[in-house]
């Protein structure tokens, strides 16, 4: 499995996990926050020693938020599309990441959680 391949899964099943999750009890989406499957991609993708999940998490909330738009899917398969383009979001923002270091989380205050 190529890491993209693996990347989008992994979306799509925490996806998935949040959408069972909005059918046994109402949660907010500020309840909900999947710092450590941001952690996970960022290693997978080979990007956890320069870049932090807190630069990434914002954009990765705005698509778990639209699954609660979607149809439940028992098998997560009506959650692909919106995996890819989340998926396309963060690669954009990594790249975005990339060309502009200065405006990762804490830099500008002088505070880098990503020095350890």
């Amino acid at each position: 499995m190529k890491t993209e391949e693996l990347i989008i899964e992994l979306i799509m099943q925490d996806l998935r996990f949040f959408q069972i999750s909005l059918k046994i009890r109402p949660i907010r989406e500020l309840d909900f926050c999947r710092f450590e499957m941001l952690e996970l991609i960022l290693k997978v993708w080979g990007k956890s020693e320069e870049i932090d999940y807190f630069d990434i998490g914002d954009r990765y909330m705005e698509y778990m938020k639209e699954v609660k738009f979607l149809p439940f899917s028992y098998y997560g398969d009506l959650l692909k599309p919106l995996a890819i383009s989340c998926y396309k979001g963060l690669v954009s923002r990594v790249r975005e990441l990339e060309e502009n270091p200065s405006i990762k989380y804490g830099e500008a205050g002088g505070y880098n959680r990503m020095e350890r």
